[in-house]
Order: C-alpha cells, then sequence, then structure tokens
C-alpha cells in the first residue's frame, strides 16, 4: 500500500482531487466573505463619483479612508457599481482567490519543487500554506487589491523572463499602475539588462495615465492626477508619522513607534514601546536614511555583472524575494495584508533550509528552524492566537518578522555563492 505523503503529493488524481476540493471550498468561503463591504466598497464607492467628476482623492469614503489608487482602475470597475454589491464583491473574491491559485500552481509546479524528495515536499508545501495563510484569509477578508499586485509581479517578471516582453511589460504596468509598489521591479529589469522589457514597461504605464482622458476627459484626469500625487507625496506628515491605524505596520510605522514618546497613535496601549524622543524632521531624515540603507543591500544581492542576466537560477530567485520584500517594508500606510510580499522571501528560505538540512551544523541546523519559526510567529500568531492581536500591533511585531528575513535571505545568498549555475530562466 502505497505511503499517504508519496500518494498526496506524486498522484496525478489525488492532485486533481486536492485542487478540486480547494477550488470548492475557496467558492464557499468568498461567498460567505462577500457579505458586508470590504475595501471594495471604497473603489467602487471612487469609482461612482467619477460621474459627478468629483475629486476621488479629495473624498474620503466609509470610515475616512481614502481612495489610494489610479484613476484608471476607478474607470475599469465602474460599470460594476450598476450592479448588486453583494456579486460584484464575490466575484472580486473569486478573481483574487484564482490568481492566488495560480501562483500556488506556479510554485508546485516549478522544476525547483519537483526536485525535492517526497517527505521534504510535504514539509515545504504544508509551512508554504501555513505561513500563507493569514496572509490570504487577511486579503481575501477585507477584499484588498494585494493579491492582483503580487500576481502582477511575479506573473510579469516571469513572462519577461520567458522572452514575452510585450506581455510581461503590460503585466507589470498595469500593475504598476494601480498601486504604483511593482515600481521597484524597474530598476532591476534594467539592471539585469532587460531592456525592451524596462522601456515598454514605462511606455505601457504612461498610457495607462493617459487612457482615462478618452473617456473622463482630459481636464478631468489631469486633476485627479494631480489630486493623486499630493495624496501619495511620501513627505507628507501623515506618511512619516504613519499611526493613523493599529494595523499599519512598516518602517515608517516601525521607527514613528519607537522614536516618537508621544506620537498621535488613537489606538496605542498605555504599554511603553518607544526607545527614544526625536523631532519630526529627525524622524524623516532616520526614516530616509534607514529606507536607503534597505535598498542599498539589494546590491548585495545582485550577483554578477550587471546589464546580464543572473548568474543562477537560485541567485534570481534570492534577489527577487528580497526586492519584492522591500515593499510593505519601505512603502508607507501598509496594513498586515500588504505583507503578502512576504511570502516569496519566506517560501525561498524557507526551501533552501529544507534541501541543505542534513548538510548544516546542529547548532546552525537548531538556530535556522528558530529564525523561521520566529518569523512565523510574528506573521502569524493572530490567527493562531487572536485574543492578544492589539498587543501584536501594539509593539508591530509584523515588521520585526519582516525585518528578520532579511539575515534569513543573506543566509541563502552565502549558500548560493558556493553553487555554480547558467544564467537564469524562470521555471
Amino acid at each position: 500500500m502505497p505511503k499517504f505523503s508519496k500518494y498526496l503529493i506524486m498522484s496525478a488524481s489525488a492532485n486533481k482531487i486536492a485542487w478540486s476540493l480547494a477550488g470548492l471550498l475557496a467558492v464557499l468561503y468568498c461567498a460567505i466573505e462577500s457579505k458586508g463591504f470590504g475595501d471594495l466598497y471604497i473603489f467602487l464607492s471612487a469609482a461612482s463619483d467619477l460621474s459627478s467628476q468629483q475629486d476621488i482623492f479629495a473624498n474620503k469614503y466609509v470610515d475616512g479612508y481614502h481612495y489610494y489608487y489610479s484613476v484608471l482602475f476607478a474607470v475599469l470597475i465602474k460599470p460594476l457599481c450598476y450592479l448588486p454589491f453583494r456579486l460584484v464583491k464575490f466575484l472580486w473574491l473569486l478573481f483574487n482567490t484564482a490568481l492566488f491559485f495560480h501562483l500556488a500552481a506556479m510554485l508546485i509546479n516549478s522544476n525547483l519543487v519537483k526536485r525535492l524528495g517526497e517527505k521534504q515536499r510535504l514539509v515545504f508545501l504544508v509551512c508554504t500554506f501555513l505561513f500563507s495563510l493569514r496572509f490570504f484569509t487577511g486579503n481575501i477578508g477585507h477584499s484588498q487589491i494585494t493579491i492582483l499586485i503580487l500576481w502582477c509581479c511575479v506573473y510579469g517578471l516571469y513572462s519577461v523572463m520567458q522572452g514575452q516582453w510585450l506581455h510581461g511589460s503590460l503585466v507589470l504596468a498595469i500593475g504598476i499602475n494601480i498601486k504604483l509598489l511593482p515600481i521597484v521591479l524597474l530598476p532591476y529589469l534594467l539592471y539585469r539588462g532587460f531592456f525592451k522589457a524596462f522601456f515598454l514597461t514605462i511606455v505601457f504605464y504612461a498610457i495607462s495615465l493617459w487612457l482615462p482622458a478618452l473617456i473622463i476627459g482630459h481636464q478631468y484626469n489631469s486633476m485627479l492626477l494631480g489630486t493623486w500625487l499630493s495624496l501619495i507625496n511620501p513627505a507628507n506628515q501623515m506618511h512619516v508619522l504613519d499611526v493613523e491605524e493599529r494595523s499599519f505596520h512598516g518602517l515608517s510605522t516601525l521607527l514613528s513607534t519607537l522614536l516618537v514618546e508621544q506620537v498621535p497613535d488613537v489606538y496605542a496601549l498605555p504599554i511603553k514601546r518607544n526607545i527614544a524622543d526625536v523631532s519630526l524632521a529627525a524622524l524623516a531624515k532616520i526614516l530616509l536614511a534607514v529606507r536607503l540603507l534597505l535598498v542599498a543591500l539589494t546590491l548585495y544581492f545582485l550577483k554578477g555583472r550587471p546589464f546580464k542576466q543572473a548568474p543562477s537560477q537560485h541567485v534570481l530567485l534570492t534577489e527577487v524575494s528580497y526586492i519584492l520584500l522591500l515593499i510593505p517594508l519601505i512603502f508607507p500606510h501598509q496594513q498586515y495584508y500588504a505583507f503578502l510580499f512576504m511570502i516569496p522571501a519566506f517560501v525561498w528560505a524557507l526551501y533552501n533550509l529544507i534541501v541543505y538540512y542534513h548538510s548544516l551544523s546542529k547548532a546552525v541546523r537548531l538556530l535556522s528552524v528558530a529564525v523561521l519559526a520566529s518569523i512565523y510567529l510574528c506573521a502569524d500568531l493572530a490567527l493562531i492566537l487572536g485574543v492578544f492581536n492589539r498587543y501584536y500591533e501594539h509593539f508591530k511585531i509584523l515588521t520585526y518578522g519582516a525585518l528578520l528575513l532579511i539575515p534569513a535571505l543573506i543566509t541563502v545568498s552565502l549558500k548560493n555563492q558556493k553553487m555554480a549555475g547558467t544564467p537564469a530562466r524562470s521555471e
């Protein structure tokens, strides 16, 4: 009789059953989560206001939230305003779930995962699922857009590296247009010599800024773009003292709580967390310096000559994982569900630990497991033991978990330096 792990992972029929069951559970889950409003209501409210040519970036929706996304996105979803909201929300959640499943399928079907032994694959997939669960449910529960943005990053890069310049650049440009976060991938494309993809992405992005003018008019579109630029300006005080909501995380939030004693955080618990008390001007300088330091650290991960492809697939995955990890750290106004971008870095560190596990000394093995376990707890304690969530958010432990991934990736990079490889192509 075959072992359960072998049947689960290796059998094609078992895989079909697993995917079908997961799909059915996803549909039921999306149906349940389609109750209530969520952030999709803000998106549609802003889109609806286009009809009366209101300033959708100056307006506030629901409980005082701004609409931070693009004019094009609002134009594209405007027709949905005429449909029943719960139906629209259900379809939106299904769409994002399908994108998440596509990313999972890309991972499971990659040659790297197929090279793992049966038990290694089972451990890898179970740990990946457990780590990802909170970020998936958080994005679905808030009807957020982060899954779509991560998909644009991963699938866009994958397409570019497969030589599909046009397709990949368009996907990346759409992601940048909607939420700007994937813009960190543009310097990477240039550094790795994907010149066609770099310039095409810029061209497609420029077109996407102008395109809404065909529907809402040039003057109105220009006014909205101006207000949008003002809203997302990183010099705004609200992006320095980034503590408007308890659930905010990232460098700007963490440094504000650590370096300013009386931050305007109405949700703060009466427990001391600051280690200094600096002025707002000093905080802005420190925040900029730390951001630049983390961005500069990218150069450590970029092995090989500039304007050439990565010397191996392992190097490629390490550097891309780090760049994606930077997104929720360096950008302000990040909710916990934005740390979905942690998943590639965690998964890659986990994969390398599993592959090299038996070649490590006992001390290094225990330390590596402890670090990844700590990262997992920082990310998922709210799911495991949610009764204390206000304490986790008060001390911003999720940001510490993301920062812990940096030494984990450095360790992976050091290990991969010993490996020889050919120019990388995605699998």
